[in-house]
């Protein structure tokens, strides 16, 4: 879900007639800045969900004296938005969505032709979601006996199942692992889930092939390091890391190291890890999943 992308839009409104006030020399009467309270519009200190749209409403006032010649917005000390004027009065809307940061400075600075400047500044602070966190989760492939290969992520739980106990919960089922090595599948060790329509791995009446319910989950490979991994602590990186341009049934060739979000049947989003590939089609697979709760 990447929404990092700054969108800014705006309307200039001129106006040349000069109000009452006068300059003192000793102390320069200053532009001013008032932010729209409009319903939609933030213009104080609140808090925010990551993707949610920050909206503000601009109106900057001129001394009466000096032309405004630049306004400027700046978050967390970058410039975002530079504009040059030479009006008394300028009106903008300008629009963003919060990021992944713990809390974001807006600061809206205007400059008049004097060289007099006012800033004004609010504080988006994060209120992003929790996520239920499974530090290992150990998954067999198609052949092992001993290791449960089906996975359900629901009621907050990460519950594993062998392929009979599995069939009688295939409303609960998001994922199983297998191991794949022909010539038109060299999938190696694979994570899919029933609505993949993966089939010919898992063989017998309880196979999936043969589930009247079929979750469907979705995968991303992503650029996360296992250490950043590690320091997720809420939902904000968790959907930062979906991209729905790049979501596939399967996340296969795993490999220790490897980081993955993904899409559960029942909308919520997650990380998972690899911490270790042994063996093929007997063989394990170990991961680390952070979910929404």
């Amino acid at each position: 879900m990447k929404r990092n992308a700054f969108f800014i839009g705006f309307a200039l409104f001129t106006s040349f007639l000069f109000n009452a006030c006068t300059k003192d020399e000793g102390n320069p009467v200053l532009p001013s800045i008032t932010l729209s309270q409009d319903a939609g519009y933030i213009f104080e200190n609140t808090t925010a969900a990551y993707g949610d749209t920050l909206r503000f409403g601009i109106t900057v006032n001129s001394n009466g004296s000096d032309l405004l010649k630049r306004a400027e917005i700046f978050i967390n000390g970058q410039q975002v938005a530079d504009t040059n004027l030479n009006v008394n009065v300028f009106e903008a809307s300008y629009y963003s969505i919060k990021g992944i940061a713990d809390a974001e400075e807006w600061s809206f600075k205007a400059t008049d032709a004097a060289g007099n400047s006012f800033t004004q500044t609010i504080t988006i602070t994060a209120n992003f979601g929790a996520i239920d966190e499974y530090v290992t989760v150990l998954l067999g492939a198609q052949d092992n006996v001993a290791t449960q290969s089906f996975l359900s992520l629901s009621n907050n739980a990460a519950t594993r199942y062998m392929q009979a106990e599995a069939f009688q919960h295939q409303a609960d089922i998001d994922m199983f692992c297998y191991y794949e090595n022909t010539a038109s599948h060299p999938n190696m060790m694979t994570l899919a889930s029933p609505g993949a329509n993966v089939t010919g791995i898992f063989t017998g009446a309880t196979s999936p092939d043969n589930y009247t319910t079929k979750n469907l989950t979705w995968f991303v490979q992503t650029q996360l390091t296992a250490v950043q991994f590690d320091a997720v602590k809420n939902d904000a990186i968790v959907l930062d890391a979906y991209n729905p341009a790049d979501q596939f049934k399967k996340a296969k060739v795993l490999t220790a190291g490897d980081v993955y979000a993904f899409m559960l049947q029942n909308g919520k989003y997650g990380l998972l890890k690899v911490i270790a590939v042994s063996g093929e089609a007997t063989g394990t697979l170990e991961i680390a999943i952070k979910v929404q709760k």
